[in-house]
Order: structure tokens, then sequence, then C-alpha cells
């Protein structure tokens, strides 16, 4: 039946639409998502457990690498059956050694790796076909909101079905795949469950943790007296203890001790546990929904050591989840209410991290950053504890090296990494501080490389991938310098050595995908360009590069769908415009073309596809002159060969073959690898022009030269017509017949075997090593493109 119904399914009142018709599917698990049960995840460890067992007596691999990752951190109590997954310096660093956290991202990640995970089990396992009914979502934590809304995009229905009862934002992921992606049903009519005269109401609420949506012990468990209530709630926090599973201190422990008979104490201490847990595993919104409990709990009393490391977590965290805006009230009233030097000088350092990094770029101001930095870099330096006081000196000046390096003061960065790792060599052992080791050295090797160092880049890189070599970001940052050093195979391996070490990451499938093109594998790159569009639907490059490949291999419909897509999200993207321009171009709408790539460069006048392109619309037109003030403009912003024999096709047909013949010597020049033999003919035709047969002949001998047969050029009757019996006799091949001198020829449609240009762009990039934008294809005027 599941496979049948094809499709996701939202559960609604049927008492809200008594038109509806179709039934819900009958679910094969029902899920209960209530974050008291085991906090971030509760869904996913719940799956887990059906799945993982099932998986590893069937085919253990689905479970290794990365996808062990997940599990671990999910649900640690399967590492029994799970291989070990990849190992590194920040999982394994103790509380004291700790310098490095997870990004915001990684939650979201492993929700793509938990995804995988299920549906490797439902095609492995269930080959008939599974339906997963997901309850209590409106009471999630977002992880497992997120988990459901990946669930929704990325699974075939007729292998695994998602029924969903809940809710979501319009703006957040699941709310969007709730729209996007399901069928709305009538939710099955509730029945109260059927209960025994002598059971007791209030203890059964108890011990569903809080979750049941039953009125009835609902009012049963409000009707007790507090002081029971207290009781009860302590008596299940300990029975919960008893059974040693970490992900139950994350949820219903934590949620009992707080309304247990020591809240201030117990709970406080529980809460405290589940926050250090979820903020080391990256599961931030975790963190804030914790720490707000434990600073409620701690309401009314002087604020204590505790509180203001709670309030910290809460400041941080927002900053992590990009709700910066959010923090500065944490912030202010840690400075307002504390004179610890740690609470000053970590809100000094986060307060940095705001103007230079976790602000919206308008909202960034690397001043304030500079005078934040200075602030806790003072108090660094004198910090009353003399251990801590060597780590946070060469941590601060760690983090003003980041403010330089957005300030554009490159050198002054790297000195003050430099000085941060000399410090931190001076004063501790070579076995100690392993983890800030390794963080100060691949920040060093980022600095280099921004500096244009990639062997010194490359170096450093090296080093930290010994210390800690099971860390996937620092192999998809050195592919960045390998590839800047021409060394394409190493940057292939570490982008593998990425994707195998991490979970889901659609930034390095995207970067292998743009090396791949280059390297003449459109096939491989499509297929990197369709998983990061998979993980990552949004991404705005990754569209505009997956739109200029359907292009070229006339796949017409998907590109469309791509540039449409992105210019939803990005409406004034001058790159997606001059796609835009070039789809139109090849459906032979040369009006549309033509305002896509004047719209183009509106957006951005250094646009250099829509220059380059729109010559080529004013050329076929009959208007050269226009052409060549359009490649001008593109010559400035590139002084590229191929921009160069453009131009002179539009100056020969104005019969300006002096600068022609001047574009071709620069194009001849500067071309990489054999030139193009077009060129030589090009420029022997000004030369001939120009009253210069000796150059025109030397020019089309060597155009001839690079057939294995005169007659093999497209213009060999042309050139033996003009050069007479200088060149000897040719046998006619029947093609260029009727060309003439400079005219627009199109070796597309003549077989010639000269590539279309691709140039890049070379905005900032967003995450460090992210390959940079592709334009669309450059058309050349030789191939004729309409």
């Amino acid at each position: 039946m599941t496979a049948l119904l094809s499709t996701h399914h939202w559960w609604f009142d049927a008492t809200a639409d008594t038109t509806a018709a179709e039934s819900p599917p009958s679910p094969s698990l029902e899920v209960n998502c209530h974050r008291r049960l085991r906090g971030p995840f509760t869904a996913a460890h719940f799956l887990l457990h059906q799945a993982v067992p099932q998986l590893v007596e069937r085919d253990r691999e689905l479970v290794a690498s990365a996808r062990a990752t997940e599990v671990e951190s999910i649900a640690p109590e399967l590492m029994e059956i799970v291989p070990t997954p990849p190992q590194t310096l920040t999982n394994l660093a103790d509380a004291k050694e700790r310098t490095r956290f997870y990004p915001a991202t990684r939650a979201l990640r492993i929700a793509h790796g938990v995804a995988e995970l299920l549906m490797d089990w439902a095609r492995v396992a269930h080959p008939r076909g599974l339906t997963l009914a997901f309850r209590g979502l409106d009471e999630a934590d977002p992880t497992d909101r997120d988990l459901v809304a990946v669930l929704l995009r990325r699974c075939d229905p007729a292998t695994l079905t998602v029924v969903v009862d809940g809710a979501g934002a319009a703006d957040d992921l699941l709310g969007r795949a709730l729209a996007g992606h399901t069928r709305r049903v009538p939710r099955l009519p509730f029945v109260d469950a059927e209960l025994l005269p002598d059971t007791d109401l209030a203890q059964r609420y108890i011990d569903g943790d809080g979750t049941s949506d039953d009125a009835r012990l609902r009012r049963a468990y409000e009707a007790l007296p507090a002081a029971e209530r207290a009781r009860r709630h302590t008596a299940r926090a300990e029975l919960l203890a008893g059974r040693d599973e970490p992900t139950l201190r994350l949820g219903a422990i934590p949620y009992h001790l707080e309304h247990g008979t020591d809240p201030r104490g117990a709970g406080v201490e529980a809460i405290v546990q589940a926050v250090t847990a979820c903020f080391n595993k990256g599961f931030y919104e975790a963190v804030v929904d914790l720490a707000e409990r434990g600073r409620a709990l701690l309401s009314g009393v002087e604020p204590d050591r505790t509180y203001w490391n709670l309030t910290h977590k809460t400041g941080a965290c927002l900053c992590y989840l990009g709700r910066g805006a959010d923090a500065f009230g944490y912030f202010e009233e840690m400075r307002r209410g504390s004179t610890s030097p740690d609470a000053h000088m970590g809100t000094a350092y986060l307060m940095a991290m705001l103007y230079t990094r976790f602000l919206p770029k308008d909202a960034h101001d690397e001043d304030l950053a500079l005078a934040w930095v200075n602030t806790a870099i003072s108090i660094a330096d004198v910090h009353p504890d003399p251990d801590k006081r060597v780590l946070v000196r060469a941590f601060m000046r760690n983090a003003r090296a980041l403010v330089e390096l957005h300030r554009g003061n490159v050198d002054g960065s790297l000195a003050l990494v430099d000085e941060a790792m000399a410090i931190t060599d001076a004063d501790f052992g070579p076995d100690e501080q392993l983890l800030h080791r390794s963080v100060l050295l691949y920040n060093r090797a980022q600095v280099r490389g921004a500096r244009g160092d990639h062997a010194a880049s490359l170096a450093d890189y090296d080093e930290v991938i010994r210390r800690d070599p099971d860390y996937g970001d620092y192999y998809f940052e050195r592919a960045a310098q390998h590839r800047a050093l021409g060394a394409t195979r190493e940057a292939l391996a570490d982008y593998a050595a990425a994707i195998r070490l991490t979970p889901p990451f659609y930034e390095a499938h995207f970067n292998r995908a743009d090396l791949l093109r280059e390297l003449g594998d459109d096939a491989g790159a499509l297929r990197d360009l369709d998983y990061a569009l998979a993980v990552e639907p949004d991404h705005v490059d990754s569209l505009l590069h997956r739109a200029d490949l359907s292009l070229e291999r006339g796949d017409f419909d998907r590109a469309r769908a791509d540039i449409g897509h992105g210019l939803d999200l990005a409406p004034g993207n001058s790159h997606l415009l001059a796609a835009q321009g070039a789809l139109h171009s090849e459906l032979g709408d040369t009006r549309a073309a033509l305002e896509s790539y004047s719209a183009a460069l509106k957006a951005d006048p250094g646009c250099l596809a829509a220059w380059a392109n729109r010559a080529v619309l004013a050329f076929d037109a009959g208007r050269p002159a226009e052409a060549v003030d359009d490649l001008d403009a593109a010559l400035a912003l590139d002084d590229d060969a191929e921009l160069r024999a453009n131009r002179a096709v539009a100056l020969q047909s104005l019969g300006e073959h002096r600068r022609a013949a001047a574009d071709l010597d620069r194009a001849l020049t500067s071309s990489e690898g054999p030139p193009d033999p077009e060129l030589f003919y090009l420029r022997g035709v000004s030369r001939f022009a120009l009253d210069d047969p000796t150059g025109a002949l030397t020019d089309w001998r060597a155009h001839l030269d690079a057939y294995e047969r005169d007659d093999a050029s497209p213009h060999a009757e042309e050139i033996h017509a003009r050069a007479g019996a200088a060149l000897g006799p040719v046998r006619s091949s029947g093609v260029g017949e009727g060309a003439v001198p400079g005219a627009f020829e199109s070796k597309a449609e003549e077989g010639g075997d000269a590539e279309r240009r691709r140039p890049t762009t070379t905005p900032e990039a967003e995450v460090p090593g992210t390959a940079t934008p592709r334009q669309n294809s450059v058309q050349d005027l030789r191939e004729g493109a309409a």
C-alpha cells in the first residue's frame, strides 16, 4: 500500500475538512519526537535503534565510516556493534583542553547522514516499503524537526514514506518541506486509551516523562500535592539514571530533576551536565533551551559562577546559530552583573566575533571588533590564574588574527598566529594542549593560503593532518592548496577523504565538481552537483554550475529549472541572469537573451560572461561596433586570449585590421599550449588586408600545418585562392566554399574542436577553500553562437 501511495503525508484534524476522502497510510512504526524524552535527536535515537542492528546484520559497511559518526553522536549505546568512527583531537580532548567547537551546521549534516542511513535501511531490510509516522513534532528539538524535513525532501515515498503529525513555520525547513512534499490526509479520530479502574493516572503521566496528550493523565498529575509531585519526579529520575543511557541525561532526567525535590541543586546540576554534553556535540538549540531553564531555576538568588556560565553559553550559542542580535542582552547582563575577569574576557571575545563574523555582513564593524578583541587580550595578559593565563593569551591573539584578516591585514594576522604558537610552545609540554596547537597550525595554514603562499600553507596542512588525521575539514581546505599548486590528483584525493570522514558535506561535492569540470569530467561533476543540491537545494552557486552544465549538454528544461530557482533565491544575481541569457540564446529568443545580459550588467558591471555573450548577439545582429564596445568592457575585466580573438573578428568586419592584428598577436603569445590554428588564419586575413603578404603566407601556412591535410582546414580553398601558387596545390574538400576574409564562421557547425572558454569569478568565498562560482559559458564569435 505504501508503495502505491507514492507520496508523503501530513495529518490534519479530520473535523476541519469533512471533504477529505483519502485515508492515511498505516505506519510501520510510530515515533515519539518529544524533546523531554532524550533531548536532541530523540526521534533519530529511536530509529537508529531499529535500523542499525538490522543494517549491521545485512551489510556492515552501510554504517561504517561517516555513518558511524552519526550513530555515536545520537545513540552511543549502539557503538558496541558499530565500527569505530573517525577519532579526532576535537572529540578526544578533555574539558580543559577543548578549544574548538563544532559549527552550527553540523547538526543538520548529521540529520542528512541519519536520513541516508534510514534510506539504506528501508531499501535493504524493508524492500516492500516502510512507513514512519512522526508524532509530537510540535514539541521536538529542532534537530528532529530538521531530520523529518530532510526525510520528506530526500526520501522516495515508494521506499520510505513519511507521515507527519505536527506543523512547521512557513520559513523553516520543516514548514517548507511539509508544504512542498506532502499530501494532507485526515488524522484518525483520537480515542482515549482504555484504563483500568485502579490505574494511577498521575504516575502514568510521570512515567511518560510528561509527554502524554491525554487530558485525564494531565489533570491527575496536576491534582497531586506539590511535594508528592516532586517526590515522584525525583524517583523517576533515579530509575532512569539506573539505565545508564547517556541520552536520557539530555532529556528525561533533567526534566524530572528540575521538577523534583531539589531543583536548585540536583536539577541545576543535571541541566549543567546536559548543557555541556549538547554544547560539545554542537546541538546548540538544545543548549539555549536547557540553559534558559537552568537560569530560571537560579533566579531570585545572587548569581553565581554556574548562572554566569549558563548565560555565557546561551549567548555563545545564539551567535553560532546566526541569531547574534539576540546575544547582546546576555553579554550586557554579564558585564553589568559580574566582576569576574573570565566573564568580561569571554564577553569581549564574543562581542569581537559578533562584529567580525556572526552578525549579518551589513552589520559587521571591524573597528569595533578590534576594540573588543583588544579588551579580551588585555584581560588575558593579566589573568589571575597563571596556568590559564598562557592558554587565553594565545587564544585571544588567535582571535585578533581573524579580525586582522577580515580587516585586510594579512601579514598582521600571520604575525599574531605565530605569536600565539610561540606562547603555547614556550609554556606547554609537547603532549599538552594538542587540540589548541592543531587549531593554531590550521589557522596559520589558512592565513598563509590567503597570502598566496600556497607551498607554506600546504606544509602546515600536511603537518596538522599528520597530528589529527581523521579531521575531515583539514582535507577539504588542503585540497584548495593542492589545486592552487596544480596538483589536481592530490586535490581530488583530499576531497574524497573529506567526504569519507564527515557527515554529508555539500561544499566538498561542490568544490570537487568544479575541479572535475576543469579536468573535463562533466559526468562526474554533474553527479557531485546533484548530490550537493540534494543536501542543500538552495545553494545558489551549485544551481548556477549545474545550469551551466545542463546548457552545455542541451538539457534546457533542467537548466531553466535551476536558473529559475536560483533567481527566486537571488533575484539580482548577475551570473544567473547571464545564464538565463545563454538559455534564451540557445532557444533562439535573442530579444530575451539581450534583456537578460543587460540585466546582468546592470546588477554587476563586472559580469564578464554578460559582456562577452552580449557581444555575440550584437555581432550576429549585424552590429559589430556594439560587439567591439562590449568586448572592450570584457577585456578590461580579463585580458584573455579568447576574448581578444573574438574582438579581432568583430574588428575585421569593421575593416580595422591593424587593431585586429594586434589583438591576434596578443592572443597567440598568451595562449596556453599549442595555439588555436584559427588564430593563425585570422591573423593571416588581417595581414593580407594590411598589404603584408609574407606575414599572411606565414600565418596561413602555420594554420594549414596544424591539420593532417591542407584540405581538412575549413578555410583551405579560400587560403589557396588568395595565396595562389605560393602555398602549392590543394585538394578541394568542399568546406568553406564562398568564405570571405574575416567572415563569422561557426566552428561548432563545421566540426571544429575549439573549446568554449569558461572563466570564473572571484568574489569572497563564504567557506574557506570553497571554489569560486563559475560563470555560464562565454560564447565565442568564432563558434557562431546565436
